[in-house]
């Protein structure tokens, strides 16, 4: 299930290493402009929405102990380096992520992605639990990514062709 997606979904992670291949770890968490969020969060962030799907797909979430107090929707981004994982850790738990969402989302039960979105704020727009994975596989991941390569573009690094 999800073929269409699940190609999109590992396109956008291919594109995300390349978002980050040229990034030190000592600069994930530069914040070169106001409310600007950084690639820890950023990164961090997806994990935790790949930790998401996976519940909405009934299969079991990966993601470490203490991410989702740093980087749960509604969290700040915390310009200190420290408060957050190494690249490596971050990268790893990315890759892991997509990974166990992208087998969970090949074999998702037809019957449970036509239950109805638990989100309620989220039910107009994806009213089933199937479309809110779309979007999850899709628009969500893609949307942050573009802001990872507009952080890019503001510290000075050039552009990474999608």
């Amino acid at each position: 299930m999800f073929d269409r997606e699940r190609r999109l979904y590992a396109d956008m992670y291919g594109y995300a290493r390349q978002l980050v291949a040229d990034v030190p770890d000592e600069e994930l968490a530069e914040q070169p402009a106001p409310g600007l969020n950084h690639p820890a969060w950023t990164l961090g962030h997806l994990v935790i929405a790949a930790d998401y799907a996976l519940q909405c797909l009934g299969a079991r979430p990966a993601t470490p102990d203490g991410w989702a107090a740093l980087f749960n929707t509604g969290t700040v981004p915390d310009p200190n380096r420290a408060a957050y994982p190494s690249k490596g850790e971050l990268m790893n738990a990315y890759e892991a992520g997509h990974a166990a969402v992208d087998a969970a989302a090949a074999a998702a039960d037809p019957g449970r992605m036509a239950r109805p979105n638990p989100v309620d704020a989220l039910r107009p727009r994806f009213p089933t639990l199937g479309d809110l994975l779309g979007y999850l596989l899709t628009t969500h991941e893609a949307a942050y990514l573009g802001q990872l390569s507009a952080w890019r573009r503001v510290v000075g690094k050039k552009g990474v062709t999608v």
